[in-house]
């Protein structure tokens, strides 16, 4: 057995329970992260990580109590998941006392998120200071890695049974230009519109646009976003990978589109719609069937085309075995916009079953973007399966680490 999962064994034994699996959550706290007064402050990618923490109306506070078991008094507690709209963040208090320590050089908040003999899923809180230094760099290198740099702020997301992170050459190489082009400062951005922060940035890396369905960078595909001033990860959609349906008929693209669409301008018909778990204002749904394995599209339940699994893990694992979600702040001039890349997360593990559960939970969507021409020919953008927001990606990927 690995050394994480001692540890984590040991933080559910000191709650009197036998430890079956989980995955961890730690950071670094920075100058403003407390036990109370403040709380801990958590990273959009982790939300995910914690119980739901319902938000009626996001220009008003909210907070929800879970119980939660204090490794370092050893007893049963209920902390809050709080909700603060002037910024907005999320940020979970009435930990432990120990973290109020801000003479400590670092300070090391870990959440376990665990399943018991019993089947119960429960949190169990740890935290460390660097005055125990020995014992706080071992649990910082088990947690983090041996090549991360402990500076406040950095986080993880990992299963308790995955290995030791190395930083291997192809994203050693990234991280050394990503630090290149955030030492630019504010950049001009290249292209208008919302596909500059990318197309930016990775021309920057020297990255040619292409409509290549592989990684961007040598095995890592590269997912840019922006930041709000208040450092809030925006709602931007990410694209995943393209994959067009299995069609159950033959047809012709014209015939297909007036299957799908509807009639616009000039009685030509055009299908730019998003398709959920739900159906859309034209009919379309995805119907997910555990049971055959497969995703089908239908209209009006009449089934239309279907995605094996397989598919969709094939095309998973081909863009995003390895991903690193650049993010940046923007600001808007009279005459420019300007980016300025200050993050990086990079991410892998990505798990069929939880891109599965993200589409029944309408995070993630597929889109037609198709219109028909005058001359009867058909105008397609692609079969993107997207995203829709930032804050879902932790529960893609299993692996997450705040590198930047």
């Amino acid at each position: 057995m690995s050394k994480l999962f001692h540890y984590a064994r040991s933080l559910v034994t000191k709650a009197q329970k036998t430890f079956v699996s989980g995955e961890f959550f730690a950071k670094i706290l920075m100058r403003n992260d407390d036990s109370g007064r403040h709380g801990v402050l958590i990273p959009s990618d982790a939300y995910s990580f914690f119980p739901d923490l319902p938000i009626p109306d996001p220009a008003s506070n909210a907070t929800q109590e879970f119980a939660a078991f204090n490794a370092i008094s050893s007893r049963r507690v209920t902390v809050a998941y709080k909700y603060y709209e002037r910024y907005p963040e999320r940020r979970i208090t009435r930990l432990d006392p120990l973290l109020n320590d801000i003479s400590s050089h670092s300070r090391l908040i870990v959440v376990l998120r665990a399943k018991d003999k019993e089947g119960n899923t429960d949190y169990y809180f740890d935290c460390l200071n660097s005055t125990e230094e020995t014992r706080f760099n071992e649990l910082f290198t088990l947690l983090f890695g041996s090549e991360v740099a402990c500076v406040p702020g950095c986080f993880v997301v990992r299963p308790v049974d995955s290995g030791s992170f190395l930083v291997d050459a192809p994203l050693g190489e990234l991280l050394k230009k990503f630090d290149e082009v955030k030492g630019y400062g504010w950049i001009d951005s290249m292209r208008a519109g919302d596909t500059g922060i990318g197309y930016t940035f990775e021309t920057l890396l020297g990255i040619k646009e292409n409509n290549d369905q592989k990684a961007d960078f040598k095995g890592i595909e590269i997912k840019c976003k922006a930041l709000s001033l208040q450092g809030n990860s925006s709602s931007t959609k990410i694209n995943l990978f393209q994959a067009g349906p299995n069609w159950i008929t033959k047809a012709s693209t014209r015939d297909r589109i007036r299957t799908i669409g509807k009639p616009g301008k000039g009685g030509l018909y055009i299908c730019y719609s998003q398709v959920t778990a739900n159906p859309n204002n034209l009919g379309l749904l995805l119907a997910i069937l555990e049971s055959e394995n497969k995703i089908d599209l239908r209209k009006n339940e009449d089934p239309l085309a279907y995605w094996p699994f397989q598919q969709l893990e094939t095309r998973l694992a081909e863009k995003h075995s390895r991903t690193a979600f650049v993010k940046a702040r923007k600001r808007n001039t009279k005459t420019k916009t300007q980016f300025l890349y200050e993050e990086l997360v990079y991410c892998d593990r990505p798990s069929i079953q939880r891109f599965i559960d993200l589409v029944a939970r309408r995070n993630i969507v597929f889109e037609f973007t198709m219109s028909e021409k005058p001359d009867g020919t058909i105008r397609n953008h692609g079969y993107p399966w997207r995203l829709l927001s930032a804050e879902f990606l932790d529960q893609l990927f299993s692996f997450q680490i705040k590198l930047r």
